[in-house]
């Protein structure tokens, strides 16, 4: 027998199963090939109709809330509203949407799976968080940004860094099959909430993704909302629950060979995707012939051709080397801002620095040549001047944060 819905429940169904809709392949699924020029044109359009004019083009930059995202969720909201409104004209005989219901929880339960793997094999390959680099040990803390602490922070323990992956991995996982999807929508909204927490409270500009991920976790949990009820608070029975299934029983095994065939092509893609960046730029990564921290000593910069020395500009004090191709110079040890990025090469055969600042047009080759026990004498020209210096490495496992490890027994607080 057909259950009839209220217009009150058909309203707020239409208006949530719209949006996510929207919202959902805006960013994943058929977005990518289809959607997402589309919407780089509509959503600058619909700002500019508010009088707020953003750029054509707003490519990926590592947030995810910057002011096309928020034009963005207002469009969605707006075309739900319509689109349910048009619906409920439209369709007002129907007497349930009990079907399109299960479809958009499978819609929700895989959008969010998706994310809940990424993330997770982001932290269990520590690539998302990493151990804090020589440059970030030197940083004084009040130059730390809140995001900057909290990724610190992070970063420091891999083991801690890998115990959520494995949650968010795990979570994930679970949601991928009607039978767990409870316990994993159970799963993401606990660890989500905590990653929104986080992300307002560092000011990561991750809000708006984290805030629809617990969203979209909590109605999931809706859905069987009575059955946990009853069983948590109530302390009732709870009787066992059918879960629905769309596909027709003849097409049951095509079903599942196709899916499952599916997640693991997709699981490959991920391990394999996640092993390549980690080769790049993570733990995997091979190490740098200068990684790590040098002091710069006896700095001499001379104008030009000329053996004039020039004290109009800043000395070199501090050179760091993070990864592959990328280091960074400090000019002033007392400021955030005296520091510069630099692109990077060595050439330990020739003995040769391949070194530009970033965004400049031009590399340049600095000679150096070994004085022993990590010591280093560097010349050349660079730019305009021709720079002659000294760097010492300095060893950075002799600062506490990175050698104080793990102790069961403390006979009194360590915290300085």
């Amino acid at each position: 027998m057909q259950t009839t819905w209220s217009i009150a429940k058909k309203l707020c169904f239409l208006f949530l199963f719209f949006y996510l809709f929207l919202y959902t392949n805006s960013s994943q699924f058929i977005s990518t090939f289809l959607l997402e020029p589309f919407w780089r044109i509509v959503i600058p359009l619909f700002a500019d109709l508010t009088g707020y004019v953003i750029g054509r083009v707003t490519l990926p930059n590592g947030s995810g809330d910057t002011t096309y995202n928020y034009y963005q969720v207002l469009l969605f909201v707006l075309l739900a509203a319509v689109l349910t409104v048009l619906t409920l004209i439209i369709d007002r005989k129907r007497l349930n949407y009990d079907t399109l219901l299960y479809g958009l929880s499978i819609l929700i339960r895989y959008y969010i799976a998706v994310q809940m793997i990424y993330y997770g094999l982001g932290k269990l390959y520590y690539l998302q968080f990493q151990f804090p680099s020589a440059a970030q040990l030197d940083q004084e803390l009040g130059d730390f940004s809140p995001m900057g602490l909290l990724w610190t922070f992070m970063g420091y323990s891999k083991g801690y860094t890998m115990f959520t992956g494995a949650l968010e991995f795990i979570a994930g996982i679970l949601l991928l099959f009607r039978k767990t999807t409870t316990l994993g929508a159970l799963t993401t909204f606990g660890m989500m909430l905590n990653v929104m927490m986080l992300n307002y409270c560092y000011d990561v500009p991750v809000k708006l993704l984290s805030t629809h991920l617990v969203l979209m976790a909590c109605f999931l949990i809706a859905i069987d909302g009575k059955r946990l009820l009853n069983f948590f608070i109530l302390n009732q029975p709870i009787q066992h629950y059918l879960i629905p299934d769309i596909i027709p029983e003849r097409y049951q095994i095509a079903k599942k060979v196709i899916k499952g065939l599916v997640i693991m092509s997709y699981m490959g893609f991920m391990f394999f995707n996640m092993n390549t960046m980690s080769k790049e730029y993570g733990s995997k990564a091979p190490k740098p012939y200068f990684a790590g921290k040098y002091v710069i000593e006896d700095f001499q910069r001379f104008s030009g051709d000329s053996l004039t020395l020039d004290t109009s500009k800043n000395n070199w004090k501090v050179f760091y080397q993070t990864r592959k191709n990328h280091a960074m110079i400090k000019t002033d040890n007392n400021s955030i801002t005296g520091v510069n990025y630099f692109q990077m090469e060595a050439d330990t055969a020739k003995q040769l620095f391949k070194i530009k600042q970033q965004h400049h047009p031009s590399y340049y080759w600095l000679k150096y040549e070994s004085m022993g026990a990590d010591r280093f004498m560097v010349y050349g020209k660079f730019q305009s001047d021709s720079l002659h210096f000294t760097m010492m490495k300095e060893d950075i496992n002799k600062r506490l944060l990175v050698n104080r490890g793990f102790h069961w027994i403390s006979e009194s607080p360590f915290n300085r």
